[in-house]
């Protein structure tokens, strides 16, 4: 359940639904390629495949994936004080973005060499054709979602995820390379992570949120929040944070960090998420 994603008011809202939107978008890509891009996957992997790289334009990514692990060690430091002692902390890492060099098919084959990733799936999804790589390992699971857009340009999500940081200290590590090999492959990609936990303080939605308000102002001083959305389970704030340089606009400035807290229908107990710069998981 996530209705600060799905019937939340103003930009925070919009943006939202464009998340949910983003595993879905597609173009027309002809049967014939997507089988073909199946084969390049599976030779890519044995170590077979044209190996082909476009990278004009991936300085930027590359920069962005050298400060990934700073990035996560401070998300870290928020979630473990704002979640319970001994909860077990989620983490959830994406790249995503764009590729409209040439031959995108050997494009994704390459990049699914790069992060050592199997073919899952290939076929339609609400009526347009995409493809599933996947790994697990050492308690990170990997995924690659590709599909073609409209106009013959490409998007990617690369997702990394552990149930348990504790249990998988190299994930951040690991989703350096992944943003390192976006870029290498072509793709302009742009990360956010998000950290989820059962909440120290508990009580109300907006009392949990407080308090992890509190680890926000004490961790990244002068955090500004900026939009908000509240209903009967639910609290979340997007804030301005002074020196994070990954943001995304808001309606109102610059947004680095976003705070959001849920009552569970199950147990009563509130969750609390933080994500830099946004989070685009359910919460």
């Amino acid at each position: 359940m996530n209705k600060a994603e799905r019937k939340g008011t103003g930009r925070e809202a919009g943006r939202g639904k464009n998340r949910a939107k983003q595993d879905r978008r597609s173009g027309a890509v002809s049967g014939a390629v997507w089988l073909m891009l199946a084969v390049l996957v599976a030779a890519a992997f044995w170590g077979i495949g044209p190996g082909s790289r476009a990278g004009a334009e991936s300085g930027g990514a590359e920069r962005e994936a050298a400060g990934l692990p700073a990035a996560l060690e401070r998300l870290a430091a928020l979630g473990r004080s704002a979640a319970a002692e001994g909860a077990p902390l989620r983490l959830v890492v994406k790249w995503q973005g764009e590729y409209d060099g040439p031959a995108g098919d050997r494009a994704a084959a390459s990049l699914a060499a790069a992060l050592n990733l199997r073919l899952v799936s290939q076929g339609e999804e609400d009526g347009h054709r995409t493809l599933r790589c996947g790994s697990a390992e050492d308690g990170v699971r990997v995924s690659l979602f590709w599909s073609e857009l409209a106009g013959g340009s490409h998007y990617a999500i690369v997702t990394l995820e552990t149930r348990d940081l504790a249990a998988a200290p190299g994930l951040p590590a690991a989703a350096a390379e992944a943003g390192a090999a976006m870029a290498a492959a072509g793709v302009r990609a742009e990360w956010n992570a998000a950290i989820q936990g059962e909440s120290r303080k508990q009580g109300t939605p907006e009392e949990a949120a407080a308090g992890a308000e509190g680890v926000l102002a004490k961790l990244l001083p002068g955090s500004e929040a900026l939009e908000q959305y509240e209903d009967a389970a639910t609290v979340s704030r997007s804030y301005r944070v002074p020196g994070l340089e990954r943001t995304v606009p808001g309606s109102k400035g610059e947004l680095a960090a976003q705070i959001a807290v849920h009552r569970s229908s199950g147990d009563g107990r509130e969750r609390v998420t933080i994500g830099l710069p946004l989070i685009t998981v359910e919460y």
